[in-house]
């Protein structure tokens, strides 16, 4: 059948017509060279044409970096669309985006209009923005419903939710203002407050917007039962000692937090939640629950350095966190350099006589032999350490050293007792990488000798540094760093070589070798009774493991018993490598001192160490 009726359909096409019938072979063979001469015109299509975008009107960056962000035809400049008559749509749709933007600044009477320059090469898509006067808020009002009973406090002002009446009338501090009432109501023994919509009242002849909060506070509360959850070695009693609330104490979601930093401090708990439970219960008590994971109490640490300066170090240490599962932390520590073999522990009772305090032992036994003298001494120091705010530590304590000191064949021995305090407060986001904030600290110790010579004498030591991001991509930060030295009470020969001051090094004047600036004697570092110094470092973060950093240092020792600022200063620059590793940056920093001594300084000095300078 089938072939009889192909015979038939052939013969009435060859009646009918001059077409021919085409063989199945090249009807496919046709049928393939049209679909690939389609494909380079869909392809040709789908890719448009290049565009670029410009908002025109706003001087204000942030809001125009605002209107960017919400704009689909900035979003989409790498899928162009295939006509001018879609860009055109494109724009008209960003319009009401744009619009609504604009009334979140507080331009409610803003207008936009949209352009395209077809004769430009590539064409612009331009936006025109008029934005109008600028609304201010007129008003604010909290208003408790009724259903939530009566509130003994008055509710918070406009100033305490962060809004300030007469300035811009801006969503963004409207949508703040309200995590800010809520918060205000959980500080004052409402955990589970809910806030409706603001009403927002826009009144166009005045230019002013006025706003109404609607609040409902749910039920009152106190603390109730702390449960705490994953312990394993840590005493409990330790840890509900860092619960700054007690039961039946009214709620403060406030105290909630204070916890989690208490807890987080103690380097114990890998994991840590402070929550409350779901419910106030009958009583009015809502329970709270504290989880944790403990982290591994016990740590061992390795590192290694190369200095030009120092020759090649290692250190080795262990470290035990909860030695009597009271927090206790236990630290043993080796170090082997080219100018110093070094024995130390040091043992941290935390919680001593108070929560904000703790004891700290120190014990250190070693040897160092750099250019400038041989000091073999064994010494012990305990101190008490109290925390005064968050990053903000003072201490005090009392010292002990016996030492032997060799400088220029001369050999003296002292037996030392100090009075060490220190002042410390580090706003700084990184302790190996910072990138904002600042660290301060400021060392004083008088010292007396008992091992017969009649010497006593007081030292002083303060640096600052600060830390400016100046842009995040590229990640680009600006450093600075100043230090002052000063002793006074005895002549620079009678205070021990290794307590005078030195400048040069990787942690110091890089470009110059480790402590050979300042005064000298046969050509040799004999230190000084004060110091100065000044560093600044521009670091940039190239890619995510790979970073790059350029800095100058300067400073001077001088004889005196308080900086000479009219004596030579010793400058070194260099550029420095950084490759970023989770733990911080691996540095390699290469030092060239700027004004050279002859018979002195190298011309040039290399640094690698994990951390960045300062």
């Amino acid at each position: 059948m089938v072939g009889k009726y192909r015979i038939i359909l052939w013969r009435h096409i060859e009646t009918n017509s001059r077409w021919k019938v085409l063989p199945p072979q090249a009807i496919l063979i046709g049928a393939y060279l049209c679909f690939a001469l389609t494909i380079p015109l869909v392809v040709f299509a789908e890719s448009g044409f290049s565009y670029k975008v410009s908002i025109e009107g706003i001087r204000n960056r942030e809001v125009k970096k605002l209107l960017e962000a919400v704009s689909q035809t900035v979003a989409l400049r790498d899928r162009p669309p295939a006509s001018l008559s879609l860009l055109k749509r494109r724009m008209a749709q960003d319009i009401p985006l744009l619009s609504k933007a604009l009334r979140s600044q507080g331009f409610y009477d803003a207008r936009v209009t949209s352009d395209i320059k077809e004769n430009t090469k590539p064409i612009q898509a331009v936006f025109r923005v008029d934005v109008g006067p600028t609304y201010l808020l007129k008003s604010v009002d909290i208003r408790i419903s009724e259903e939530s009973g009566t509130l003994e406090e008055k509710p918070p002002g406009p100033a305490q939710i962060g809004l300030v009446l007469g300035e811009p009338a801006q969503s963004k501090r409207i949508l703040d203002a309200e995590k800010r009432i809520s918060q205000w109501f959980r500080k004052r023994g409402f955990p589970f407050p809910s806030i409706d919509k603001p009403k927002v009242v826009v009144d166009h002849a005045e230019r002013t917007l006025s706003v109404e909060f609607q609040v409902r506070l749910g039920p009152s509360a106190v603390f109730g039962h702390t449960e705490i959850q994953g312990l394993e070695s840590v005493n409990e009693a330790y840890l509900r000692s860092k619960i700054p609330w007690k039961e039946d104490d009214q709620f403060n979601a406030d105290l909630l937090q204070t916890a989690r930093g208490s807890l987080r401090r103690t380097g114990l708990f890998a994991f840590l939640q402070v929550k409350t439970g779901e419910a106030v219960d009958t009583e009015g008590r809502l329970p709270i629950i504290v989880q944790v994971k403990e982290r591994k109490h016990r740590t061992v640490k390795a590192g290694v350095s190369y200095k030009t300066d120092e020759g090649p170090g290692g250190r080795l240490s262990w470290e035990h966190r909860n030695l009597w599962h009271h927090g206790e932390s236990l630290t043993v520590e080796g170090t082997v350099s080219g100018i110093a073999y070094a024995a130390e522990g040091s043992l941290r009772k935390p919680e001593f006589l108070r929560l904000d305090q703790a004891f700290i032992l120190n014990l250190r036994v070693a040897e160092d032999h750099p250019d400038a003298f041989t000091n073999r001494s064994i010494e012990g120091t305990g101190r008490v350490e109290r925390m005064l705010s968050k990053g903000m530590t003072v201490s005090a304590g009392l010292g002990l050293k016996w030492q032997e000191v060799d400088q220029l064949g001369q050999e003296e021995q002292y037996t030392l007792v100090s009075l060490p305090m220190t002042f410390n407060w580090d706003t700084s986001d990184d302790p190996l990488d910072p990138s904002r904030g600042g660290r301060f600290k400021f060392e004083t110790a008088p010292y007396r000798d008992f091992s017969g010579a009649d010497l006593s004498f007081i030292k002083g030591y303060a640096h600052y540094s600060r830390y400016i991001r100046l842009s995040r991509k590229p990640h680009l930060v600006f450093a600075v760093r100043g230090t002052l030295g000063a002793m006074s009470g005895a002549e620079r020969d009678e205070i021990p070589a290794d307590l005078r001051f030195y400048a040069g090094g990787g942690g110091s004047i890089r470009g110059y070798a480790y402590q050979s600036v300042g005064p000298r004697y046969e050509n040799q570092p004999v230190g000084g009774r004060s110091m100065a110094g000044l560093s600044s470092e521009l670091r940039m973060n190239v890619t995510e493991t790979m970073g790059f950093a350029a800095f100058v240092d300067g400073g001077g020792v001088f004889e005196s018993a308080f900086p000479d600022f009219e004596e030579t200063f010793r400058w070194g620059a260099g550029l420095g490598l950084r490759y970023l590793t989770p733990v911080g940056p691996l540095r390699l920093d290469i030092g060239i001192p700027l004004n050279k001594r002859e018979g002195i300084d190298d011309s040039f000095q290399v640094y690698v160490s994990l951390g960045q300078a300062f």
